[in-house]
C-alpha cells in the first residue's frame, strides 16, 4: 500500500513520426532550467490515467491519448519540510492535434526531437530510462479494454428482471468518472452485455463521443449461462486493428470471457478493467485498474 504522503504524478512520452523520424515532445520548467517529459502531480481523487492526460495538455496544450504503460519512476521529494517519495507514471502518448504551444507558468519552451537528440537533452537519467522504453511498446495493432460494470443495485433489493436492474448511485458516480479515463485511452468502439447495468456503464462515455454500444447478449448472464460456448470466436470480434475498443461484462461471465479474449485472468470489482494493448510483434502489454 502507498504511504499517504506519497506524491502521485503522471505524464507521458508524447511521440509522432515526421518525414520517417519518430520525433518526441520535451518540455523546458524555467523553475528547474531543465528539460524533461511532461508530467504533473493527481489532483485529489483523480484516475491515474485522467491525470496523465490532463498534465501533458496544460504542459504542452496537445490533447494526446494514452498507449501502453512505459514504466514507474520512484525519487525522493520534499514535500510539508520532509522528505517522501514520489511516484511518477508514464504512459506513450500520441497527440490528436497540432495545437501551437502557448509558453505558461510552468513551462516556457517546447522542443520536438528525434529521439537520440532528446536522450542527449533530458536532464534526467530516469527520464532517458523512461523513453527507451518507448521502442518495446510501439506501435500498437489494437487495444482492448475489458470492463466490469459498475456498482448495481443489489439483488436482493431488486424486485424486477435482473437485466434491467440499474447501476446503484455509486455506480452512477463511477460510470460518469469513467467518462474521462476512456477518453484517455481514445476507446472509440463500444461493445456491452445486454443487460441494464453494463450498458449504463458506458453510457455517458458513448454519448460524450456521440457512439452506438453493440450490444452482445451471449457476454451477459443470461446469455452465458444459457449458452457458454457462445463466447468461442468473439476474441476476433473484438480484437478490431486500428481501434480501442471497450467490452463491458459481468463477474462472472469475466473468466471465461478473459481467456477467449487471450487476457489474464483475474478479479474484477465494480467497475475495475483491464487495459490491454496488441503490439505489431504479436505481443500483449496489458494493466489493470481500479474503479475511477
Amino acid at each position: 500500500m502507498t504511504d499517504p504522503a506519497t506524491v502521485i504524478a503522471a505524464g507521458g512520452v508524447v511521440w509522432r513520426d515526421s518525414r520517417g523520424t519518430r520525433q518526441v515532445l520535451l518540455v523546458h520548467r524555467p523553475r528547474y532550467d531543465d528539460w524533461s517529459l511532461p508530467k504533473g502531480k493527481l489532483t485529489a481523487n483523480e484516475h491515474v490515467l485522467q491525470g496523465a492526460r490532463r498534465e501533458i495538455e496544460e504542459e504542452t496544450g496537445l490533447q494526446v491519448v494514452l498507449g501502453p504503460p512505459l514504466g514507474v519512476q520512484r525519487y525522493p521529494v520534499r514535500k510539508n519540510g520532509a522528505i517522501v517519495a514520489k511516484l511518477v507514471h508514464y504512459w506513450s502518448a500520441t497527440p490528436l492535434d497540432d495545437t501551437d504551444f502557448q509558453p505558461n507558468s510552468e513551462v516556457d519552451e517546447v522542443a520536438w526531437l528525434p529521439v537520440d537528440k532528446a536522450r542527449d537533452k533530458l536532464s534526467y537519467p530516469r527520464d532517458v530510462d523512461i523513453l527507451n522504453n518507448l521502442d518495446r511498446v510501439i506501435p500498437v495493432a489494437s487495444t482492448l479494454i475489458l470492463l466490469r460494470h459498475t456498482e448495481a443495485v443489489k439483488r436482493k433489493d431488486w424486485d424486477s428482471k435482473d437485466t434491467s436492474r440499474p447501476l446503484s448511485s455509486t455506480g452512477t458516480g463511477q460510470a460518469e468518472r469513467l467518462t474521462a479515463v476512456l477518453g484517455a485511452l481514445g476507446a472509440d468502439r463500444l461493445i456491452s452485455s445486454d443487460a441494464e447495468r453494463c450498458v449504463a456503464t458506458i453510457t455517458p462515455y458513448a454519448a460524450s463521443i456521440d457512439r452506438h454500444i453493440h450490444l452482445w447478449p451471449e457476454i451477459s448472464e443470461r446469455g452465458y449461462d444459457a449458452d457458454p460456448d457462445a463466447l468461442a470466436g468473439l476474441a476476433e470480434k473484438a480484437w478490431r486493428p486500428g481501434k480501442v475498443t471497450v467490452v463491458c461484462s459481468h463477474r462472472p461471465v469475466l473468466p471465461a470471457l478473459a481467456r477467449e479474449l487471450g487476457l489474464r485472468v483475474g478479479k474484477f470489482s465494480p467497475g475495475a478493467f483491464v487495459v490491454a494493448h496488441r503490439l505489431g510483434d504479436g505481443r500483449l502489454v496489458h494493466e489493470r485498474f481500479s474503479a475511477p
